[in-house]
């Protein structure tokens, strides 16, 4: 992960969270990509899929084992609760241009949370027409990962969710 992006924003939990929900967080994203609801979707979606799976099992290695989450937690400047937070923690610099993250493969909460963190706008494209109502997962973005720009731009997100019932949905 990169210093804008935790395993909590992938988990769409709070650093303070307790392990429980944690867990929780964990099973309700790998119920989300499993190969059910990815039936029929574009090799960019799977993509996307592929890459969340991966960033949510990372994530449930690194915040379910205490001790590994307590090192996390030191290197992200999160101080446990009772104790604040390490100034790196409150938020970005102000400076006006920023690196815009790779928010493919995060759900759109925690797309949400990251660019808001680095001081962009969202706006989301949504790529499914009738989708069920769950959270999407970022499939594609623009402006691409890491190029340079003003504090206060547009981070275009292209959002895929299972289809619902309702006419065939547009799969990317």
């Amino acid at each position: 992960m990169t210093t804008t992006i935790t395993w909590y924003d992938v988990l769409g939990v709070l650093p303070d969270a307790p392990r429980e929900d944690i867990r929780q967080a964990w099973q309700a994203r790998r119920a989300a990509l499993q190969p059910g609801p990815l039936a029929g979707a574009s090799p960019d979606v799977l993509s996307a899929a592929d890459r969340a799976r991966q960033a949510v099992e990372e994530a449930w290695r690194v915040l379910a084992d205490p001790a590994v989450r307590e090192s996390y937690d030191e290197e992200i400047g999160f101080v446990r609760p009772g104790e604040g937070l390490d100034p790196s923690w409150r938020g970005p610099d102000r400076s006006s241009r920023v690196l815009v993250p790779d928010i493919r493969g995060l759900f759109y909460g925690a797309c949400l949370e990251v660019a808001g963190r680095v001081g962009l706008h969202v706006a989301p494209v949504q790529l499914t027409s009738h989708p069920m109502p769950v959270e999407g997962l970022a499939v594609g973005q623009t402006p691409a990962p890491g190029e340079l720009v003003h504090r206060d731009s547009t981070l275009t997100i292209q959002v895929w969710h299972p289809a619902g019932p309702g006419p065939a949905a547009y799969s990317a």
